[in-house]
């Protein structure tokens, strides 16, 4: 069992102010009438980025019952663990326990080379365990695969997209892939969208590859280019046609400091 590590610091340890939260956030989103393949969501604290989230999460609320399972792939910003680690514990947050779809977890590992079970690579990482309240608020206990990727340009990116796709194809799976990405990081307001704009341009796109070789050419510091590249090749194999920018924010609105601020958008491939 992976305990709860960022529960009353990056999200509320409490469940009812937890619940209150994301219910409040969510309320506040706009719905979709489409059904999206895969989905891009931050993982900042919840007073910063949280309400962004809601509005990815929003767009999947209407569907939910569409999904069997969901993987959620989100950066390695400890640098522990395997190059791409695949976690087969149950996570716990204030809102219960999430199981592991191991059988899934196992195929993926399975078709990509670069891919291995691994609970290291999880142990002190918040972007898959930020994502998991906003899961469990709307899914309540459904299974998952969390993946940690310390690796993230393109040729790791093509690598997890196709393992996901044929384990899904072989096992029979209807999974939501939930992307975990902040995006540029301190520097001003003006900055971090001048060079977020293009880069979520070509998401928009579908040009997940543009995306991943633009980020280092750009000089712009969105931490899980890899899963978000992940997303749009996933969502694009599977027949998506668009990505949508749901909503761009950045820690300035909180903090009032919009000298150096860290970006979030949510974006739901359709």
């Amino acid at each position: 069992m992976r305990e709860s590590v960022f529960s009353g610091s990056f999200y509320p340890k409490q469940k009812a102010e937890l619940s209150g939260f994301i219910k409040a956030s969510m309320d506040e989103a706009q719905p979709s009438k489409l059904k999206p393949y895969s989905i891009i969501a931050p993982h900042a604290g919840y007073i910063y980025s949280g309400k962004t989230a809601a509005y990815a999460y929003k767009c999947v609320y209407d569907f939910r019952k569409d999904y069997d399972s969901v993987i959620i792939i989100g950066p390695n910003h400890t640098g522990l663990g395997a190059r791409i680690g695949v976690s087969a514990e149950a996570w716990k947050t204030p809102l219960g326990i999430m199981h592991s779809d191991t059988e899934f977890a196992k195929e993926i590992c399975n078709s990509c080379r670069l891919a291995e079970m691994d609970e290291e690579s999880h142990a002190e990482e918040h972007s898959v365990e930020v994502q998991l309240p906003f899961i469990q608020y709307m899914f309540g206990s459904i299974p998952m695969v969390a993946v940690c990727m310390g690796v993230q340009d393109f040729g790791a990116s093509e690598c997890m997209y196709e393992a996901i796709l044929k384990a899904s194809k072989k096992l029979g799976r209807k999974p939501l892939l939930v992307a975990s990405s902040d995006f540029n990081h301190y520097e001003s307001e003006h900055i971090a969208k001048y060079k977020d704009m293009p880069l979520i341009g070509m998401l928009e796109k579908m040009d997940a590859k543009g995306f991943n070789e633009g980020v280092t050419a750009n000089g712009d510091s969105a931490c899980g280019y890899g899963p978000s590249t992940v997303a749009a090749l996933y969502a694009k194999a599977c027949g998506a046609k668009k990505g949508v920018l749901l909503k761009y924010s950045n820690s300035g609105a909180q903090t009032g400091d919009l000298s150096s601020v860290v970006a979030y958008a949510a974006i739901a491939f359709f």
